[in-house]
């Protein structure tokens, strides 16, 4: 019997240079003032803040600025980016991006949208009042969060938190690939890597059906002749190498938008968090032990993956091995001990094949080889 193709994905999506200014009736409808959300630099440096500026002044539409989200947005920024919005009666949100301006413009509309609401009823999903309409203006190759209905935010407590709703998806995204071109490589890296992770994630989760592993395949297949440039040490990309990035992130978020992610996002945001390793190599740095367990576990699942990709197993190791060669992390066992608390019913760890257990992760990371 054939597997499901259940799939919802309500986001407008528009790419391609110039799609902002040529589609300013998309912000007519949203609403008639924005918050803006934005990076402190990055949103102005790649031009994508003028074009949306620009945008909403010529359809008369208002807008307020805050400018103040980091590389992993916090909950308490996104609450003063709320008090900005509901004191200037801003009735949506645009965020200006990657990942994490989008998912604080998530967070900002469900806020914005019921004063006063505390970490514990954000994370309820029980929302008195519906959150205001967002859209997404991606400057990064890499999130996919233009059309998922995830925003990944991190809590007082220091870690990563994920909340899932309908109401956040975006009411429409763009996506122009000239925004891309002024990141630098180190960061086109990170954020490829994290793409090619959604794309792999995705496709060996439980929840994967047939038309999410098509996005996924389509995902890895198109993006890996530009991670063989970048893995060579190649010190510039073509434009069309950087619009294939940026749609290779879209299917591997049209890919999570059905799955969500699993082992190799759950234990990179330890990295990221205690180490501040750049998310997707964070990330990457689990992928190959997870093809490995994949291998083991499904191995007619993982031949059929490598046979989709046109790769070998150690040719994809090796390509990863490459990327990652000036990643370097040190992990302790007392860190190990610390942390061995966070695997246990960790429900993005459950979703991949196999019973992995709190122990085997522990293993995991003492053979990242730092471990002192």
């Amino acid at each position: 019997m054939a597997q499901n193709m259940n799939s919802y994905m309500p986001v407008r999506v528009y790419t391609g240079a110039g799609c902002v200014r040529q589609n300013e009736g998309e912000f007519k409808k949203a609403g008639t003032k924005a918050l803006l959300v934005t990076g402190r630099h990055s949103a102005k440096a790649c031009g994508a803040y003028q074009d949306v500026a620009e945008t909403l002044d010529a359809c008369g539409i208002g807008f307020a600025l805050f400018d103040g989200i980091g590389q992993n947005p916090l909950l308490t920024d996104c609450m003063k980016a709320a008090e900005l919005a509901i004191a200037g009666r801003c009735d949506f949100v645009i965020g200006i991006g990657g990942g994490s301006p989008l998912d604080a413009a998530k967070c900002i509309a469900v806020l914005a949208a019921n004063p006063g609401m505390t970490k514990e009823e954000l994370y309820s999903l029980v929302w008195p009042e519906k959150p205001l309409p967002v859209i997404a203006v991606g400057t990064t190759a890499g999130t996919g969060s233009e059309v998922t209905k995830v925003a990944v935010i991190t809590t007082p407590n220091g870690r990563k938190s994920s909340f899932r709703h309908d109401d956040i998806y975006p009411v429409a995204a763009f996506g122009d690939p000239l925004y891309t071109h002024s990141l630098p490589m180190e960061f086109t890296i990170s954020t490829a890597i994290d793409a090619f992770s959604h794309s792999m994630e995705s496709y060996f989760s439980r929840l994967a059906n047939e038309i999410s592993r098509c996005y996924a395949v389509q995902g890895i297949r198109i993006a890996l002749p530009v991670l063989e440039k970048l893995a060579l040490g190649a010190a510039e990309l073509s434009a069309e190498d950087r619009e294939t990035l940026y749609h290779a992130s879209i299917y591997g978020g049209m890919a999570i938008n059905v799955t969500g992610t699993c082992l190799p996002h759950a234990m990179g945001y330890l990295l990221t968090e205690q180490h501040g390793l750049p998310h997707g190599f964070a990330c990457a740095m689990f992928l190959p032990e997870f093809l490995s367990i994949n291998e083991r576990i499904r191995p007619e699942l993982a031949e059929a993956f490598l046979a989709a990709i046109g790769y070998g197993s150690e040719e994809l190791t090796a390509l990863l091995s490459k990327l990652l060669k000036d990643v370097h992390v040190t992990i302790d066992e007392e860190e190990i001990v610390r942390e061995h608390g966070r695997w246990i019913n960790n429900g993005s760890i459950a979703k991949g094949w196999g019973e992995i257990t709190a122990d085997m992760c522990d293993e995991i990371l003492r053979k990242l080889g730092g471990v002192r």
